[in-house]
């Protein structure tokens, strides 16, 4: 049997002492910055090749990270999808986006490193050689995938191509705005509670009212330009 392949307590800690750090070293110093030799300090593992014994190379590591929350994000979102069905709330534009932010807010705030996770999305989700699209649609993303599914069905009078431009804006205003609400972690302690509710609804607001609003003419004038090229 190979090795690698051996689970123990001993190595299932290790993995997660080494995602652990990872996780943060990429969130403060980006994923470029970082070397799986600084993982290992930062791990306190003595042997300087665990990251690599391991997970084989950084991309796996990254994978490792992104599996882990990405787990229980989507079975937060299912669930909340599944209410929202129970409820006759397919229509509902603000409950959609309700059910593809809360989840990640959640995470964020169920244990102390959540702001390094958030703050490594935001890392990742700009970087030219990782595919957040492509990782979604293999792993983790039935949730966000059915939660399109009904948002697309609630908005038909907006055209597939803005649909899908402005999900993809959407969701960058997402990460990076909840990257940015950790700042507001740090400056607002004592009222981060009140303030961070505050923030998270206008971000659900805006996301809401962003897919939703009608498109312009201007924009209409521009699909249709396409349309006449194109024929």
């Amino acid at each position: 049997m190979n090795a690698k392949s051996v689970r123990s307590p001993t190595r299932d800690q290790t993995r997660k002492q080494l995602i652990d750090a990872a996780e943060k070293l990429f969130a403060e110093s980006g994923i470029d910055g970082v070397s799986l030799r600084q993982i290992n300090v930062a791990a306190g593992q003595k042997n300087s090749s665990a990251a690599h014994y391991h997970f084989g190379s950084k991309d796996a590591l990254i994978l490792a990270i992104y599996e882990k929350r990405m787990e229980r994000v989507n079975e937060r979102r299912m669930k909340a999808l599944e209410r929202i069905e129970a409820g006759g709330y397919e229509k509902d534009v603000r409950r959609l986006i309700e059910a593809i932010i809360h989840p990640i807010v959640e995470e964020i705030d169920s244990d102390k490193s959540g702001g390094s996770y958030i703050r490594f999305m935001a890392q990742a989700i700009g970087h030219p050689q990782l595919d957040l699209n492509k990782l979604q649609r293999q792993m983790h993303g039935e949730g966000l995938g059915k939660a399109l599914i009904l948002l697309r069905a609630a908005l038909p009078d907006v055209p597939d191509p803005i649909f899908g431009q402005r999900f993809g804006l959407s969701f960058e205003q997402i990460v990076h705005s909840l990257a940015d609400r950790e700042r507001l972690r740090e400056t607002t302690k004592r009222n981060f509670a009140i303030n961070s509710a505050v923030f998270v609804s206008n971000l659900v607001d805006c996301v809401a009212g962003a897919m939703a609003t009608p498109i312009s003419a201007t924009t209409q004038a521009e699909l249709a330009q396409i349309s006449r090229d194109a024929s």
